[in-house]
């Protein structure tokens, strides 16, 4: 039985889904290590170490990452789709502009349930990471970081367009898993499944 689905945002080719745990259909999974790597889900084998994948818009291929608070990140664009696992780490390596992603030539970005600024804190170091971007400062004297506010500055950077944000904050929404809440090693699946022409 397939794990219940959490949010669904539509697309003209393909739906993006989040479910909560394996939905159960036989998807290529990674072995997540927070890097830039994204790999073709044509060739992919179950636990290969990366962070995205992609495919190709004459072969399209159902797409799947995990997450516990790192943003999913749907890129569609002429060339096909790709579907990044970005955590502050991904980010920092620019996994955005990976190679594979730009050979897409993106036109639509869409960011799904994910930990937000209200609930990311940082400490004043963290900011070596991301030059000249702000932290914001809460009355209580905690930082909070912009993790959604810094992935659609990269999409626009890399590809002029803008990035959709799904709303959803993972760690204040119960029904997500959220590492940050609750250390959790439960994971939500963010997928895209294409639709056929």
């Amino acid at each position: 039985m397939s794990a219940p689905i959490l949010f669904e945002r539509a697309f003209p080719t393909g739906d993006f889904r989040v479910h909560d745990g394996d939905p159960v259909l036989a998807l290529p999974y990674l072995k997540q290590v927070h890097g830039a790597v994204v790999l073709d889900a044509r060739t992919v084998t179950h636990g290969q170490e990366a962070d995205g994948l992609w495919a190709p818009a004459t072969d399209p291929r159902a797409l799947a990452i995990r997450t516990a608070d790192c943003l999913p990140i749907l890129l569609i664009g002429p060339g096909g789709s790709a579907l990044l696992h970005a955590g502050w780490r991904g980010l920092a390596a620019d996994i955005i502009g990976a190679p594979e992603v730009r050979a897409l030539a993106p036109h639509t970005a869409f960011i799904g349930p994910c930990i937000h600024a209200c609930c990311f804190a940082v400490t004043a170091e963290f900011a070596g990471h991301f030059p000249g971007r702000p932290l914001e400062s809460r009355p209580d004297g905690t930082l909070r970081f912009d993790l959604v506010a810094e992935a659609q500055r990269q999409v626009s950077a890399h590809y002029g367009i803008a990035a959709v944000d799904s709303g959803d904050c993972t760690c204040c929404l119960p029904q997500y898993s959220s590492y940050r809440r609750d250390k959790t090693t439960r994971r939500i699946w963010n997928c895209f499944f294409p639709r056929a022409k």
